[in-house]
């Protein structure tokens, strides 16, 4: 068929165009028994992707109609109800025995397994919480006591509308969080990326020398304390990144933005740091950078990543064709020096800025130039003549 699905599917799914032409040879039946739920989920999308809208249409099939549809839809603004009148209408058109879905809730149902979900969570405009859990339902923060939702004026003078109920559904700051672990599920619902999963332990040459981040002693030593984890190589091992940025292209206009980013370090060099392996987890609003309360951000990320730390999951391996508990596990950080003092709470300025030397770091201020100076590293210098003048 003439359309883009196959495409779309290996860049939802997190499937190297590198792999092969076709990516889908290998996909198991969706009903086998054995497959947990996201696989079969993941097997009908491959099946609806490759079945006709009718018997004799080659241009599109039932998955890429109902996404050309609805980005149409998004696109112009269409009302549910003047969708559902072209649905249809295209069903009269087309013949009796044809697949496409009669209603606007039909085709969310279809499109859903996609995975573009994400999680949205109020948080407090001074970044002091995040309201779930035990303030999910609280309307001020109980810290600083700001409001939950934006404070609108509302000018009407036939209606007395209440300023709280007109603005109870404009929450002041959204987190956007994006679940982690349906997405490692998708790494192994081919055989082509399971098998990749385990280069770290079967594919590189162990030779002693640092090619990989498998070769190096913090890796090694992690694998010593845990043996448990380190025993099954499809455990999936992870870093995160995270760094702001300007949302918009005009200078003037300062608006920060923190993506955080997963790695997923099972996998060769040249793979990890492609772009159908990275994971966006969390998107941090703005206007301003979150600072010191970046731990406040991470707490749903952290959550989940102790529940795959301590218990797992159960998904499929695509490659071994069976059912197994995976684990996740959290290496390192990477960032840039002002970024580390954020994620790991210790100050890159002032007197203590270097994370190394901590207490002992050797500094001075300088008055007139007003400035922080650092010295003493030749200390460092193993066997050095020191010259002194």
């Amino acid at each position: 068929m003439h359309d883009d699905l196959d495409d779309l599917l290996e860049e939802t799914f997190m499937m190297s165009t590198d792999l092969g032409e076709n990516q889908f040879d290998d996909i198991i039946d969706e009903d086998n028994e054995e497959l947990d739920k996201e696989t079969t989920r993941f097997c009908k999308l491959v099946n609806d992707a490759h079945q006709e809208v009718y018997p004799g249409c080659k241009n599109f099939s039932k998955l890429s109609i109902i996404v050309r549809l609805l980005h149409i839809k998004n696109l112009h603004g269409w009302s549910n109800v003047s969708f559902n009148m072209l649905l249809q209408l295209l069903r009269e058109l087309f013949p009796e025995n044809s697949c496409l879905p009669s209603t606007f809730q039909d085709c969310k149902f279809i499109i859903k397994d996609l995975g573009f979900s994400y999680e949205k969570i109020h948080a407090c405009p001074n970044d002091c919480i995040l309201f779930r859990k035990e303030y999910e339902n609280e309307d001020t923060c109980p810290k600083c006591h700001s409001s939950r939702y934006k404070k609108m004026k509302v000018n009407n003078s036939r209606r007395k509308v209440h300023r709280k109920v007109a603005s109870s559904l404009i929450p002041a700051k959204v987190l956007r969080y994006f679940p982690l672990v349906p997405r490692i599920k998708k790494l192994f619902m081919s055989s082509k990326t399971a098998k990749l999963m385990t280069w770290h332990d079967e594919g590189r040459t162990k030779d002693g020398k640092l090619r990989h981040p498998a070769d190096s002693l913090a890796w090694k030593t992690f694998d010593s304390l845990h043996p448990n984890f380190a025993s099954d190589p499809r455990n999936v091992r992870l870093g995160l990144a995270s760094d702001g940025f300007n949302a918009y292209k005009n200078i003037g206009n300062q608006h920060s933005v923190w993506p955080v980013v997963l790695m997923t370090y099972n996998l060769a060099p040249w793979d990890c740091m492609k772009q159908p392996y990275l994971m966006l987890s969390l998107l941090i609003p703005g206007p301003s950078s979150p600072k010191s309360s970046i731990d406040v951000y991470l707490e749903p990320l952290i959550d989940e990543l102790k529940e795959c730390w301590e218990n797992g999951f159960e998904t499929y391996d695509a490659y071994s064709k069976q059912l197994f508990q995976a684990y996740v596990a959290l290496l390192w950080t990477v960032s840039d020096f002002p970024a580390y003092a954020m994620l790991s709470g210790w100050s890159t300025s002032g007197k203590l800025a270097c994370p190394i030397c901590n207490y002992h770091t050797c500094s001075r201020y300088l008055k007139n130039s007003k400035k922080m100076c650092y010295m003493g590293h030749r200390r460092f210098l193993v066997g050095a003549l020191v010259v002194v003048y």
